[in-house]
């Protein structure tokens, strides 16, 4: 008897919750009904552009049963979505549930992240989970903001097919004085070659960004510049996460390393954070500082992988890393 006044109770009060508490807090879901349109143009990215016309289609769902039985090839993706300003201190993840084969992400225009590689170096990431981190500068708190999804599926299923779509808030935002997410140059080898470099998104893996099945040595590069009141502090960089050994360099300088970078060793560190710690002056005031992340990756995935990455003085690292610890 009590056992049934108890269920009945759990009932009642499931009826009368609202849907939106079956989420998180701080999550937005992202399931239903997106824009779509067969094809590849760059300008379907862009903010401005009319998509009024396209078709839609269920997400998560395998566009073959959405009406486009035994198509393979481009397509595209578009959903804006509100992104509350309470949430403008919270670091937000994209995330995208599982994608067949590749595909390249574009949040108010700007790419954040790619994963597989297309055509014609192509690599299926069929079975990954898709993570993209958003950069905070990107986001327009209390307004819609477009989310953008080129797809590529070489055969059988396609699209953005099953998993959990939403936005979601992972952790406290960094209290960057420079966010260093977003595009760095990039090359093969141990040390910069000015003739002969391409962009890559920082954070994410070099085998999603055309470097599939690379083992070895490359180099990240990134100019900044500092203002005096700032280069007299002590300040840190937060180079995320690296596979596998990587050292630092600060215009030309070695400021530190993690793992043997040298040679191949059997301690793995691709699972530690990146936090290097720069003296007062390192930087020079108002000019190009060059900063350089040199990886050595053995096997797996490679480069910075990972989030966040950016500078900060060492007293708001101090406070950053409290309250993540507090949480």
């Amino acid at each position: 008897m009590h056992f049934i006044r108890w269920l009945g109770s759990l009932i009642l009060i499931l009826v009368m919750t609202p849907l939106c508490l079956a989420f998180e807090p701080d999550e937005v879901s992202l399931r239903g009904l997106w824009k779509f349109r067969i094809g590849d143009q760059r300008e379907w990215a862009s903010l401005d552009y009319d998509d009024s016309a396209w078709d839609k289609i269920r997400v998560p769902a395998r566009w073959e049963n959405e009406g486009f039985r035994g198509y393979d090839g481009y397509a595209w993706y578009r959903t804006s979505v509100l992104i509350d300003q309470s949430l403008a201190d919270k670091k937000m993840v994209l995330e995208l549930g599982y994608i067949d084969d590749v595909d390249e992400v574009f949040i108010n225009g700007v790419r954040v992240g790619q994963t597989g590689s297309f055509p014609p170096h192509f690599s299926t990431a069929y079975n990954a989970l898709r993570k993209y981190q958003i950069p905070a500068h990107l986001i327009r708190f209390g307004e819609e903001n477009l989310i953008a999804v080129r797809v590529y599926d070489s055969q059988l299923e396609g699209g953005i097919v099953s998993g959990n779509v939403r936005i979601y808030t992972s952790g406290v935002l960094p209290p960057f004085l420079i966010d260093l997410t977003g595009n760095w140059l990039f090359n093969k080898g141990k040390a910069f070659n000015a003739n002969n470099h391409t962009d890559i998104l920082v954070p994410g893996a070099w085998e999603n960004q055309g470097y599939n099945n690379y083992n070895g040595y490359a180099v990240y590069t990134r100019k900044i510049k500092l203002p005096a009141d700032v280069v007299g502090q002590r300040l840190v960089l937060l180079a995320g996460k690296i596979d596998d050994a990587d050292q630092l360099y600060l215009n030309g300088r070695l400021m530190g390393q993690t793992g043997d970078y040298e040679r191949w060793s059997n301690r793995d560190f691709d699972g530690d954070f990146r936090n290097y710690f720069f003296p007062p002056g390192a930087f020079k005031s108002d000019k190009e500082n060059i900063l350089e992340i040199r990886v050595y990756d053995r096997t797996g995935l490679g480069g910075i992988y990972e989030g966040p990455v950016g500078i900060m003085t060492q007293d708001q690292f101090r406070k950053y890393w409290k309250s993540k610890r507090r949480n």
